[in-house]
């Protein structure tokens, strides 16, 4: 892919963040692992953060053994109760998970019902989509 193509997508990932648009856009280009943090685990990274000085709620007393970080050479660091200031790194959202597989199904919609009754009462036979 041109590197000008790459950009526009990039803009547009920035531009449509939590939209239905970037969902739309992931299935046209057929990315869809891309949503897969096996196959692109950065997307399951969050913001570079130093925690002690920017979220500091997230190293207290409760969130012992919960707040994580990814240093940038990819380790993980735990917050113990007493490494507060090891806190800076890629945030690492609480309970985010990997997404289940995919299948090419999630590239294609179902036909409705209502259609292939239409289409029947025509006289035509309107199939369902594979995997639907």
């Amino acid at each position: 892919v041109p590197q000008l193509i790459w950009e526009i997508r990039r803009e547009r990932r920035m531009e449509l963040f939590m939209e239905p648009a970037r969902l739309l856009d992931i299935k046209r280009w057929k990315k869809i692992d891309y949503m897969k943090g096996s196959v692109k685990p950065d997307i399951l990274k969050g913001i570079w953060v130093d925690i002690q000085h920017e979220i500091p709620e997230l190293v207290a007393d409760t969130k012992r053994d919960v707040t994580q970080v990814m240093k940038e050479d990819g380790t993980i660091v735990k917050f113990n109760g007493s490494n507060a200031a090891d806190m800076v790194g890629y945030y690492l959202p609480e309970g985010v998970k990997d997404r289940d597989d995919f299948t090419d199904r999630v590239y294609l919609s179902p036909v409705g019902k209502n259609q292939i009754d239409l289409y029947s009462s025509q006289g035509y036979t309107l199939t369902q989509t594979t995997g639907w």
